[in-house]
């Protein structure tokens, strides 16, 4: 076993996801009882996604160096971010969950610097999955993409701890070909 392989990012992602669950919870009931208006609390919710997405992105870059590190102690060469997160993609799609929260991270980091939106990876991956300059909120309509009808964040834990876990599996299985 490779020390790479110990998932120390995990708790912490977690912690904040449902931190981050509660709060959003709360501004919701804020607006319904009249605290807030519904676009209000629509538009803090955004904020609070794009926190967590970032944290979930720095979790799949940190996921890439440890993937990277084990592959390096097998002899092997790296692998780019994209190919790795590209990688369980669905057949017949070049699109996947992962690559998903990558781009709504980035659309919350760089959205502002969008006079219009761009023609880059990033926003071919949101169309992909529906989301487009159109859309009023864009993060909380990617989100539940992934989750459904759930709206516990931790959800985007589970898809990027299973990502992670299936990375090392295959590292794994090649050491012994």
């Amino acid at each position: 076993m490779h020390i790479k392989e110990i998932d120390f990012r995990s708790t912490p992602l977690r912690v904040l996801c449902t931190t981050s669950t509660n709060a959003i919870s709360e501004l919701l009931s804020f607006a319904k009882l009249g605290v807030v208006d519904g676009l209000t609390a629509e538009e803090y919710t955004q904020y609070l996604l794009g926190a967590v997405l970032v944290a979930c992105q720095a979790y799949a870059v940190g996921t890439v160096m440890d993937i990277n590190a084990i592959r390096s102690a097998y002899g092997r060469q790296p692998l780019s971010k994209i190919q790795l997160y590209k990688s369980g993609c669905i057949p017949n799609s070049q699109y996947n969950f992962v690559l998903l929260i990558n781009a709504l991270a980035n659309l919350f980091k760089h959205n502002e610097e969008w006079s219009s939106w761009p023609e880059n990876e990033t926003t071919k991956t949101l169309r992909h999955f529906g989301v487009n300059e159109n859309t009023e909120f864009p993060l909380s309509e990617g989100v539940s993409v992934i989750l459904g009808d759930s709206s516990d964040l931790r959800g985007l834990c589970d898809v990027l701890e299973g990502w992670r876990f299936s990375q090392i599996q295959h590292e794994n299985s090649q050491q012994f070909n």
